[in-house]
């Protein structure tokens, strides 16, 4: 007979989890000593197998609460408090997630907090990353030197930053 635990998630689901190890272990028609390494290994590796499976069915404690697609593209506003235009991209990105309406996030890189030699303090503030690349196609800068970046006609809209989302996401 099998055993089942039911354990609780931090959100108050229920995981089952089967352990066949206990079962084993627990079995007086087995013997488990070095003198039968056939049997010890078997038992042992129904031990390790039966942990591996609750650690797999054991939902993940750092996820987020909230319902993300799976296919969802990194994405990250790098910017910093002094540019007078990250706040107004920051304010068009979060329009345009909502309007693409997949539960996606992005992270929000203040630049003059990240370490002298990291590269993502030479693309100019404010700058939307999807995957590691522009989301309007500037090239990678080659060196960690921070500046202000102009839009034409000014900071993208959410209109046009979820219209380059969604053909980022689908590359």
């Amino acid at each position: 007979m099998l055993a089942s635990l039911h354990p609780t998630g931090p959100w108050g689901e229920t995981v089952t989890t089967t352990v066949t190890a206990w079962y084993l272990l627990a079995r007086s028609d087995i013997e488990c000593c070095m003198f039968k390494p056939r049997r010890t290994f078997a038992v042992c590796s129904a031990a390790v197998l039966g942990v591996l499976a609750g650690c797999a069915a054991a939902p993940d404690k750092t996820a987020r609460p909230f319902a993300m697609n799976a296919a969802q593209p990194a994405i990250e506003l790098l910017g910093f408090p002094g540019c007078p235009n990250t706040p107004a991209m920051r304010d068009n990105l979060h329009a345009a997630l909502a309007s693409i309406g997949k539960g996606w996030t992005f992270t929000d890189t203040n630049q003059e907090q990240l370490p002298a030699s990291d590269l993502r303090r030479g693309w100019p503030t404010p700058t939307v990353l999807v995957n590691g690349r522009d989301l309007f196609g500037m090239p990678a800068p080659t060196a960690p030197s921070m500046g202000c970046r102009m839009y034409p006609g000014g900071v993208p809209e959410a209109a046009e930053i979820a219209t380059k989302l969604k053909a980022a996401a689908a590359k």
